[in-house]
Parts: C-alpha cells; sequence; structure tokens
C-alpha cells in the first residue's frame, strides 16, 4: 500500500481586480472551491488557545446552561460547544488516522506540559533576538487601555490572575507525544524537522488568535510559507448585539483567511478525509 494521501475539500475567495477597474479583468471574483491534496505524513492539525476558561477546573467557572446572547463575553459558551462538538471529533479522527498534532499555547500555560519545556530548552527552536525597538515616547499603559476596553474594575489577564488553574480545555488537552508550543518559530522548527509543508486551524478567536498570533494562520502563511487552512466551524469570533443573529464577525474572520491565501474547511469533511486513511 502507497503512503496515505489527505484529500481535503476547502473552498477560498478569489478577487478579480485587485487593483481597481483599471486593471485587466482576470476573471469572475468570488467563491472558489477545490480539494487540497496531500501525503498525510506532511500535514498538522494545530490547535490554537482552547483554553479551560469557564470550565469546572478553570477560571471563572461557569453553569453549563449559561449564555449570554449578543454580549461579546458568550464567545466563552460559545466555544465549549465548539470544544466539544467539532474540535474533538476532529483531534480524534486526526489522532486515529496517525497525523502529526501541535497545540499553540499560551507561555502562561504551556510551561505545565512537559512537551514544551523540551521544545523551549532546545537551541534549534529558539528565536533569533530582535534588534530593540523604540516606541512612543509617553507609551499608554496597558491599565489605561484595560479600563478602556474592559471597564476600570477589570483584574488583569487571565493568565496572571488565575495562573494556578489556567490551562488547555480538558476535552483537548495534548497526549504526551504531542507538541505544545507558544511560537511560530518553533512550530516551524518542528515542522521542518518532521518534513511538513500544510497545516489545518481550530481553535480561538476567529478574528483575533487563529490567524494573528506568531504561529497562528498569518505567519505561518505569510511568514513561512506553509500551506494553511482554517476549520470554519470549529472557531468563533466575539459577537455583539449587531452581528450576533448572522455571526457576522465570525463569518468576516474566515472570509479573510480565505481571501488572504489560505482556504477553509468543514469538520466533516475533515473527519470523512481521515477516516476514509485509516
Amino acid at each position: 500500500m502507497g503512503e496515505k494521501r489527505l484529500e481535503l475539500p476547502v473552498r477560498f475567495f478569489r478577487i478579480g481586480r485587485l487593483y481597481g477597474p483599471g486593471m485587466p479583468d482576470l476573471g469572475p471574483e468570488g467563491m472558489q472551491e477545490k480539494v487540497l491534496e496531500n501525503r498525510l505524513s506532511r500535514v498538522g492539525l494545530v490547535s490554537v488557545h482552547c483554553w479551560n476558561l469557564g470550565e469546572e477546573d478553570g477560571p471563572y467557572p461557569i453553569d453549563g446552561d449559561s449564555r449570554c446572547p449578543g454580549v461579546a463575553a458568550d464567545w466563552v459558551p460559545e466555544a465549549h460547544g465548539i470544544i466539544r462538538e467539532r474540535i474533538r471529533p476532529v483531534l480524534d479522527a486526526a489522532r486515529g488516522a496517525e497525523m502529526a498534532v501541535f497545540h499553540l499555547a499560551q507561555s502562561g500555560y504551556a510551561s505545565k506540559h512537559p512537551q514544551y519545556e523540551a521544545i523551549a530548552a532546545d537551541p534549534e527552536l529558539r528565536e533569533p533576538a530582535a534588534p530593540e525597538m523604540a516606541g512612543c515616547v509617553r507609551p499608554r499603559s496597558y491599565r489605561e487601555k484595560w479600563a478602556d476596553q474592559y471597564g476600570p474594575g477589570f483584574p488583569g489577564p487571565v493568565w496572571v490572575t488565575h495562573g494556578d488553574n489556567f490551562d488547555i480545555a480538558s476535552a483537548v488537552r495534548p497526549l504526551d507525544s504531542e507538541a505544545v508550543v507558544v511560537n511560530g518559530w518553533q512550530l516551524n522548527g518542528l515542522c521542518r524537522r518532521m518534513d511538513i509543508d500544510m497545516l489545518i486551524y481550530v481553535g480561538f478567536m476567529a478574528d483575533l488568535c487563529l490567524v494573528n498570533i506568531s504561529g497562528a494562520f498569518r505567519e505561518m502563511s505569510n511568514r513561512f510559507g506553509y500551506r494553511c487552512a482554517v476549520l470554519r466551524d470549529c472557531t468563533t469570533a466575539y459577537e455583539y448585539e449587531d452581528t450576533w443573529e448572522r455571526r457576522e464577525m465570525t463569518r468576516a474572520a474566515i472570509r479573510q483567511v480565505e481571501t488572504d491565501g489560505g482556504y477553509s474547511a468543514a469538520s466533516e469533511d475533515m473527519i470523512a478525509a481521515l477516516e476514509d486513511l485509516r
């Protein structure tokens, strides 16, 4: 039997005239579909910031039925359902097919996992120090920024206020064999060692960490050149009173990925593709 090959149906958005009406029409603009094909051994699943926030063993535990629709904080119970019903089945399918799995974590809890300690100590996976850059002559303090964003009583980041029990969500905690990383330099270094050139992303938030932090979609796609896809039903963005009904912020975040050289796919297609390889 030949090497296993993953065949994943994806979609992406094509812009017909990037520079305006004076540019020649390159073809119809809109959503496109294709099948991404690759050796399974060259594909990795990346779980981004799947926190235990709101869980019984995590910071600020909530009742299982608590919701606050139309308020940005409702991403927490929304994420609980996505982790249980979408991400965990994808993770199980990936593990069953022996696909590489990476956990992109926050530095405040990564060290709770021994596999991260080994990665952090590896000199080949240390990002070169960047030259220091002078910032604003009178920089805005975090406290001032937080007071505007969250109110004057905001206690601080959860990884500071709840460092003792802040961790990866229990349903998707890493196996001992799965890497825990905190930046793109570490992820890229591991992928090069493993001959991986394609990454599939799940996790949170769709409009923030999933695309913007080091090791997430934009850096791995644009800086390091990986083919990257996001499972669009395995994430959510902050939604507000005027965006809640149609999940407009989540849809916009996915569209950005689809327009910025990446792809999106459905979790059921990912699971089906992996189960065909077992």
